[in-house]
């Protein structure tokens, strides 16, 4: 007992930390007693799109190791679009035995303390104080609590990007053995969790070599190279996954466009929303350099100053990087959440280091350096309150929508018991209990948007949707409202191809606002870009083919149940179509074909 006191005493501030993440860990279970009380039927309500990826882990669990297709039948062996090594992570509790909702709460404790001890580590390495890295850890933990919640992306994801950064700084400071290997695996275990991270990490290994390079550093330059030679190697299978699967999949890069591809050169406006940062990091070290003799000449700041530059400018150049590449997915808000990260512990360490330096600060320097971490630090204050999760305060919580997921528990329970072997079940595509049913049965879907995320025939996607649009008998004005596009058109066409024409459009606008004369265009809308003639089409293949056919699709695609909100879906009549009733409670019905 004495013993565990004093070691208690001796790490405090690690115990409080602890303490603080696991407290925090709780506000869901806290939220479910207070928000639903005796209502709560096991069903564990969304707070984000948890089942979007939650699906995918199913799919492991299930039996189908590749991942692949969650929620479409036909497609369930088929290979992932996207490697998410966080998948099989987050699987490994339920395939040890455990039930969801216990896996559920492990991955998530388990994460949010992997995430902990690795930011931690990391201000500890950047010489942050105990209580400051304390601080620290948990601004970052607040940050990110939405993406943490949240199964495999970025939960899984977070330990092994501040892992990255800890293994660049020791790197940096000596290239010794250990140093090395912890380098060369953890820039290879990125490549099988993220991939907006393994490029970023890539990228931001080559900009050390170049710095190696230009300060002659050759120690630094040949054990870079190797690490990275290493990493690479670790990670190969990823990259060259991906590039078999574009030449073998004829249906590969119309898949990638319903994630968002698009083919342009032109950045993202959050390369300088959140990307202005690093530029705005880099600068105020690179006055300290030039301004101060002392700095340049103190191992410390020379050290500080390189990591924090090139971990920076990484994940900026990857977030601009499709001004080279030419391919846009979605990169400036995947790696805003990256480079907000790095901005909290860059405006922390550099905030220590200059009060410990405090005294050798010319006044002009001074002043400038206070203010500097001043506007640094409101910038911090500023993105954790634009990101914060509102939803950690139950008044934020839609219970009415928390109490319509607990009422599919019935249902849902009713098709896992009386159908042994996987089925699909027709169920109106918006609705919240068909996006659930591959998370909590073993069954699979006729439509529902999420699945058009994997490797898919466009036609098919649309298809799909059109069969499941039986009973709502929808026109081309119907198929070309903005609900309608959005569950079937992808990201592509939905939002993105839109949104770079109206870039382009601002961007001529700003450079020419000298000129009124000057026609930029017109900021164009998705339906436009796709033509009435696409939504004709459409509606004319819905009403000619599917709907006087649609017994052959039902079919086609396996259907077995039809799944009716007696609230949300009283115009369905299953009846019509030979479906006997088999469940029917006071929100849901089920008719089998």
């Amino acid at each position: 007992m004495a013993r565990i006191k004093e070691f208690l005493q001796q790490h405090r501030p690690v115990v409080v930390l602890v303490g603080i993440i696991l407290a925090l860990t709780m506000i869901p279970i806290f939220e479910i007693v207070l928000v639903l009380g005796d209502s709560w039927q096991g069903i564990p309500p969304g707070f984000t799109n948890e089942s979007f990826y939650q699906a995918r882990v199913q799919a492991i669990v299930k039996g189908h190791p590749a991942g692949g297709e969650p929620y479409f039948f036909e497609h369930r062996d088929d290979p992932p679009l996207v490697i998410f090594g966080g998948i099989w992570l987050n699987a490994i509790p339920q395939l040890a035995g455990l039930s969801l909702n216990a896996s559920l709460l492990i991955n998530f404790i388990l994460w949010s303390l992997l995430f902990t001890a690795s930011a931690y580590w990391l201000f500890r390495e950047l010489r942050t104080p105990p209580w400051l890295a304390v601080f620290g850890v948990t601004f970052l933990y607040l940050q990110g609590y939405e993406h943490i919640v949240r199964v495999v992306n970025l939960q899984t994801v977070y330990p092994f990007f501040f892992l990255f950064y800890v293994a660049l700084l020791r790197f940096i400071r000596e290239q010794n053995r250990k140093n090395t290997a912890l380098l060369a695996l953890a820039t290879g275990a990125t490549f099988y969790i993220y991939a907006y991270l393994w490029q970023a990490v890539v990228i931001t290994l080559g900009i050390l070599f170049v710095y190696a390079f230009l300060q002659r550093n050759w120690k630094l330059l040949k054990a870079t190279l190797f690490s990275l030679s290493i990493g690479s190697a670790i990670g190969l299978p990823v990259p060259l996954y991906a590039l078999w699967l574009s030449h073998a999949s004829p249906y590969f890069w119309e898949s990638a466009g319903r994630l968002g591809l698009v083919n342009t050169h032109l950045p993202m406006a959050e390369v300088v929303y959140s990307g202005g940062w690093v530029a705005v990091v880099v600068v105020f070290l690179s006055v300290l350099c030039v301004r101060s003799r002392t700095f340049r000449e103190d191992k410390e700041f020379v050290l500080l100053g390189s990591f924090l530059a090139i971990g920076g400018l990484g994940l900026w150049i990857m977030q601009g990087s499709n001004l080279i590449t030419g391919k846009l997915l979605e990169t400036g808000q995947h790696l805003r959440l990256f480079i907000f990260n790095w901005l909290v512990f860059a405006t922390i360490s550099i905030g220590v280091f200059l009060w410990r330096r405090y005294t050798q600060i010319s006044g002009r320097l001074r002043v400038f350096s206070v203010t500097m971490v001043a506007v640094l630090l409101a910038v911090n204050a500023y993105s954790l309150h634009s990101y914060f999760f509102i939803q950690l305060f139950p008044s934020n919580i839609d219970r009415a929508a928390w109490l319509t997921d607990e009422l599919s528990a019935k249902p849902l329970a009713w098709l896992e018991n009386e159908e042994k072997s996987p089925v699909v079940v027709w169920g109106e595509p918006n609705d919240s209990l068909t996006s659930n049913l591959p998370v909590f049965t073993k069954h699979y879907t006729l439509y529902v948007w999420a699945g058009m995320m994997e490797l898919m025939p466009e036609d098919e996607i649309r298809e799909r949707y059109l069969v499941s649009q039986y009973f709502n008998n929808p026109t081309a004005a119907d198929l070309k409202s903005p609900m309608a596009t959005r569950a079937y058109l992808g990201r592509h066409d939905a939002y993105h191809a839109a949104k770079t024409i109206e870039r382009k459009i601002k961007i001529c606008r700003i450079l020419f606002f000298w000129d009124t004369n000057k026609d930029c265009g017109a900021p164009p809308t998705s339906q436009s870009l796709l033509g009435d003639a696409f939504f004709t089409d459409l509606g004319n293949r819905f009403q000619n083919d599917i709907k006087p056919n649609i017994k052959v699709y039902l079919k086609k695609y396996h259907v077995s149940y039809i799944l009716k909100d007696k609230i949300l879906d009283p115009h369905y009549e299953p009846e019509v179509l030979g479906a006997r009733l088999v469940y029917s409670d006071d929100r849901y019905e089920i008719w089998r074909l």
